[in-house]
């Protein structure tokens, strides 16, 4: 019997993530959809974005709700993957450190009271030419999701975390990549205006985050007509650097 029970319990947990798992989902979709109509904390110009979204399983299934105002002042626990200046300011969702200019924001990391993170970059998709910074890219979306996974370890978060990336206004964008153009017949723009990567579950915090990202970056690079990312080896290893 009392294996019998153990069995129901755990069915019926599987079932509640499951729901759980549909909420995460649902809370992602608003998101990318709200700042595709470029609704952000603080004015954005018009452009393209980098978005990444780290969401704990347990701030959904537990209600999880963290004391942020111990960060009061430490402006770089948290950083863009690229800005000139940061500031500091709490707003309904919790805190927010966001480059300081005087009229548009280019970059910014929203933590979440229930210990998601946000990060949104118009750096990269927002210059004329059109042409995708590949490496640039990928090194820094390792290295800040590094940075964010140590904050929310420190906040007292377990896992999993569900990562999610999403690159918006692409339609056009290019991959150049010198002598390796020369072997591929067919390298393209991007055809679409949204390149929306599928969620990767992340259930430690010492993963191997090139090991695990090499899925989303191989996509990108599929986008623009090449068969994965070319700073990668053979063997899945990470060797740009």
């Amino acid at each position: 019997m009392e294996k019998i029970l153990k069995k129901i319990e755990s069915f019926l947990e599987e079932g509640k993530k499951g729901k759980i798992f549909d909420k995460i989902e649902e809370f992602h979709d608003e998101r990318i959809k709200t700042l595709k109509n470029n609704e952000t904390p603080k004015p954005f110009p018009e452009g393209g974005k980098i978005i990444l979204h780290l969401i704990p399983l347990e701030s959904f299934l537990f209600l999880k709700h963290y004391d942020l105002s111990i960060y009061k002042g430490q402006i770089l626990a948290l950083k863009p993957m690229r800005f000139d200046s940061l500031d500091q300011t709490y707003n309904f969702d919790g805190l927010l450190h966001f480059e300081r200019r005087d009229k548009k924001c280019l970059a910014y990391v929203q933590i979440y009271v229930n210990g998601i993170i946000e990060l949104v970059d118009s750096y990269y998709l927002g210059v004329e030419e059109k042409v995708l910074f590949i490496l640039e890219i990928e090194e820094r979306i390792m290295s800040t999701t590094k940075e964010y996974l140590k904050f929310q370890k420190e906040l007292g978060i377990k896992p999993p975390i569900i990562f999610y990336l999403a690159l918006l206004g692409t339609k056009d964008f290019l991959i150049r990549y010198g002598h390796i153009d020369e072997q591929f017949n067919n390298i393209n723009p991007v055809d679409r205006e949204d390149l929306i990567l599928p969620k990767i579950i992340i259930d430690e915090f010492d993963v191997s985050l090139e090991e695990k990202l090499k899925t989303s970056f191989d996509r990108i690079w599929n986008a623009c007509g090449y068969p994965r990312s070319f700073h990668y080896n053979e063997k899945g290893e990470f060797i740009a650097r």
